[in-house]
């Protein structure tokens, strides 16, 4: 239960912090510059998301735990 509770704080923050950036540096290579306020200006539109309860944002924030419990269950279905 605390490895799990652990993951879950590690993978939430990974999902505020760190996936935006991948993101705004995917979207910087294939489809140019972001036209916003640069780096910054992505990053204050993705909280903004967030606290108005934007579906796409929270998906963003929680994939990263998701993708670690489907891993989780198919290695347990495995054994």
């Amino acid at each position: 239960m605390k490895f799990n509770f652990t993951m879950l704080i590690v993978l939430l923050s990974f999902g505020l912090f760190i996936q935006p950036l991948a993101l705004f540096a995917a979207n910087d290579f294939i489809f140019g510059k972001y036209l916003g306020n640069g780096f910054i200006g992505f990053y204050n539109r993705y909280y903004e998301l967030l606290l108005t309860g934007n579906p796409q944002s929270w998906f963003i924030l929680i994939m990263p735990y998701l993708v670690f419990l489907v891993a989780k269950f198919t290695l347990k279905i495995l054994k």
